[in-house]
């Protein structure tokens, strides 16, 4: 979802560009708890509640990745793209097969950020997610958790099952990633 925002930022000129990605960028001073409020009741409304989509939608696009991917996009060089326009591709085929492969890398970072992120968040999991049944593993561990008493094994049997399905979604993308700070730090 990102790169489908950040790619008319980067490679399209329309009215309004600058000014749309300069608001996206305002955004990031403003704290995620803050939306939480319009979040919920957006999830309330929608009837999407204590269900995955809660969880899931909002953080399909974030302005810090539109804005990973907006900077990935524009280091595609624009005869690239100039190219396959005169080749009679349309926008879409030139952001599937000419942009996105070549920024791969970002790609693969985006999606470990996001992953990492969402994987260990606690607050807006408690919040959407009231059924126990429904509960993600962050959640579930507070709630192994006790004032008066603590079940140490489970907590800790707990805590490797959140740590291993991280690892190995970054040793999947290990090799993207590394590309990708690497092309960071070269850039």
């Amino acid at each position: 979802m990102a790169s489908l925002a950040a790619y008319p930022l980067a490679k399209l000129r329309f009215r309004g560009r600058d000014v749309i990605f300069y608001l996206l960028l305002a955004t990031l001073i403003v704290p995620a708890q803050l939306t939480y409020i319009p979040s919920y009741l957006l999830a309330r409304t929608f009837d999407y509640y204590d269900s995955l989509p809660a969880i899931i939608l909002p953080s399909l696009a974030s302005a810090f990745n539109i804005f990973l991917m907006r900077q990935a996009f524009r280091s595609v060089p624009n005869e690239l793209i100039d190219a396959a326009r005169v080749d009679g591709a349309r926008e879409w085929r030139i952001w599937w097969q000419v942009a996105l492969p070549l920024v791969r890398p970002t790609v693969a970072t985006v999606a470990i950020f996001t992953f990492v992120t969402s994987w260990n968040d606690f607050l807006w999991p408690s919040l959407m997610l009231p059924t126990p049944a429904n509960k993600t593993l962050p959640v579930g561990l507070a709630a192994l958790l006790s004032f008066f008493s603590s079940d140490f094994r489970s907590v800790a049997a707990g805590v490797t099952m959140t740590v291993v399905p991280i690892l190995i979604f970054f040793v999947v993308l290990q090799r993207q990633f590394v590309r990708g700070l690497a092309g960071a730090v070269k850039g």
